[in-house]
């Protein structure tokens, strides 16, 4: 019975390391020849979208988020993130997206000030957080701000391990 617990103990610290790693970055998202963006090249996709973590307390909870800019270099565009680079990062963690269920917040007026002060403090449009507090109902959220209707909407997208 310990050799179980022990087991498992690691498997979930093992996950829980894994999950931390940043969507775009740990998916080595790149530009061989580079990509030329407001005046700057980019050879990193998360260099180009300023990746960079930070947390936020949501209902008493201390949740990681993924921060990203999406206005300095793609003129607000994060389609690529939402559709591209993070579905790679679920599936890489053994997840499969349940299409079925997902769901959009439109705009989204209950979103925890804690997550927007994180990403108006660290200048990010678009926020990325694996939920896993219960293992057997894990979800991506993924809130944008827009600034020409100066409001948020939240994407919720319910996994399967």
């Amino acid at each position: 019975m310990k050799k179980k617990l022990l087991i498992l103990s690691f498997l979930f610290m093992t996950f829980a390391l894994f999950a931390e790693e940043p969507p775009i970055e740990s998916g080595g998202w790149h530009w061989d020849s580079g990509i030329t963006l407001n005046g700057k090249c980019f050879f990193d996709v998360a260099e180009s979208y300023k990746e960079q973590d930070g947390w936020a307390l949501v209902l008493g909870e201390k949740i990681h988020y993924w921060l990203y800019d999406t206005y300095t270099y793609h003129d607000g565009y994060g389609k690529s993130i939402i559709d591209r680079y993070v579905p790679a990062w679920i599936e890489s963690m053994g997840y499969v997206i349940d299409f079925d269920h997902m769901r959009r917040v439109n705009p989204n007026k209950d979103l925890a000030s804690s997550v927007k002060a994180l990403m108006k403090q660290r200048n990010c449009d678009l926020s990325v957080a694996l939920i896993t507090r219960d293992p057997a109902y894990p979800y991506v959220v993924i809130n944008n701000y827009d600034k020409d209707s100066d409001s948020y909407w939240t994407d919720i997208i319910p996994l399967i391990r």
